[in-house]
């Protein structure tokens, strides 16, 4: 019985000499980044956009502070000049389309 000979084991490879790479005298380039003015407006409305979507619907503190005007009576929602500058502004509106 023969026990010396399994697999290939007698036939090692030997690995190759690597060779030494000289170091360069050249500036190395870097890499760069140049973004257009269409994304960076981009890049902002998405900003906004997630800001906006933050946000809740309601403003509960603002309801809640109404609705406690109106149990005391105190809510006014127009004064006099209020709704002066409103009409007023409705007659310039209708006058400047004609």
């Amino acid at each position: 019985m023969v026990i010396d000979k399994i697999d290939n084991i007698n036939n090692i490879v030997e690995p190759k000499r690597t060779k030494s790479v000289s170091k360069s005298n050249e500036l190395k380039k870097t890499d760069s980044l140049e973004i257009s003015s269409e994304g960076k407006k981009a890049a902002k409305i998405a900003e906004y956009t997630q800001i906006v979507n933050e946000i809740p619907d309601i403003r509960i503190d603002k309801v809640n502070a109404i609705k406690e005007q109106i149990e005391n009576g105190t809510y006014n929602k127009f004064t006099d000049d209020k709704v002066l500058e409103m009409v007023a502004d409705k007659i310039a509106a209708n006058l400047l389309r004609r």
